[in-house]
């Protein structure tokens, strides 16, 4: 098998043993070694990762490579936004709080690249909490008349 295939399939493993935890664990890490040619890029994906989930990676290389962690949604839309966009010399670490469920793409880009580079990243992926939203004001309280409703927009004046 080739080691593409192997690595997207342990970071999907990953992201299935994430979303299958029952509550109490709540953790699943997955370790990938990937060979990015020069002048390619390559990507792990993880499957459905839900908001808020903490992802920890720490990548070490043989080289020098742009990293970045991209949304389905940004891969889609060829947008040049990313949640996490580094440059890896050796190593690499970061953690990131996802911000909305989806797909994401760890994407490892040698374009400008001269030589291969090896690299093995480990990922950790731990659900987050599900947060009540905070509780309003009392009535009656001198904050109760300053609270916007949620469905209310606010425009704000430039003097």
């Amino acid at each position: 098998m080739p080691r593409a295939v192997l690595a997207q399939l342990l970071a999907l493993g990953c992201a299935v043993l994430l979303a299958g935890l029952p509550q109490p664990a709540l953790a699943a890490t997955a370790q990938v070694t990937i060979e990015v040619p020069q002048g390619k890029a390559k990507s792990v994906r993880l499957r459905h990762l839900p908001r808020g989930t903490l992802i920890g990676i720490a990548i070490s290389a043989s080289g020098r490579l742009v990293v970045a962690l991209k949304s389905a949604k940004q891969i889609r839309t060829k947008s040049s936004d990313a949640v996490f966009r580094g440059v890896l010399e050796r190593k690499l670490s970061f953690r990131i709080v996802i911000p909305e469920t989806d797909d994401y793409y760890l994407v490892l880009d040698n374009r400008r690249g001269t030589t291969p580079v090896k690299i093995t990243t480990t990922i950790q992926a731990v659900r987050g909490k599900k947060r009540a939203p905070p509780p309003a004001p009392p009535k009656g309280s001198k904050y109760d008349e300053t609270r916007a409703p949620e469905s209310a927009t606010v425009a704000v004046a430039r003097l």
